[in-house]
């Protein structure tokens, strides 16, 4: 049986180590300083700080996947003025353990993170992934993200979708 939840203050070393080994296995290059400080500043940045989650799939007490929403702060050069900054969130550390991938774990974090959304208020998710990461972009047009910018350095994908748009997207298990 799959438990779906916000990671509480207890479980964030577990929940760092799985994001870290998973994230060492599916990107090619060395992980950056800012991806390494949201695994070092978990709790402030998704457990203390407003309008922001981790939610992590367990089974049998193990880490088997995680989604982060946070808000959107308008970092992105080619993004700029494109969102309303209290209402658009992004969606992050969205990963699922290799032998559980395309099992549906990914589709329940999904869902979590999309409620949590709605009951923050947030319109619009954005996320970015990259063409390289294993079934990432495709999930996500599975889930009705449009792709709104594509960058070469990194096979970068910037993607979207209305929250009033994603229920239709989800599918029954």
């Amino acid at each position: 049986m799959i438990d779906i939840h916000e990671v509480r203050k207890g479980e964030i070393e577990q929940v760092s180590t799985f994001l870290l080994a998973t994230m060492e296995e599916v990107y090619p290059f060395p992980l950056s300083d800012a991806s390494r400080r949201d695994l070092s500043e978990m709790e402030a940045l998704f457990i203390k700080r407003e309008k922001a989650t981790i939610i992590t799939a367990y089974i049998s007490g193990q880490v088997v996947g995680t989604i982060a929403v946070r808000p959107y702060d308008g970092r992105i050069g080619v993004l700029e003025n494109r969102y309303h900054l209290e209402t658009t969130c992004e969606l992050i550390k969205c990963y699922v353990d290799k032998q559980l991938r395309q099992k549906g774990v990914g589709s329940l974090l999904f869902e979590s993170a999309v409620q949590f959304c709605k009951q923050a208020n947030y319109t619009t998710m954005y996320l970015h992934t990259h063409r390289f990461l294993p079934g990432g972009l495709t999930f996500w047009k599975k889930k009705g993200f449009q792709l709104i910018v594509e960058e070469s350095q990194l096979e970068t994908v910037h993607m979207e979708q209305d929250i009033d748009k994603v229920d239709k997207y989800f599918r029954n298990f």
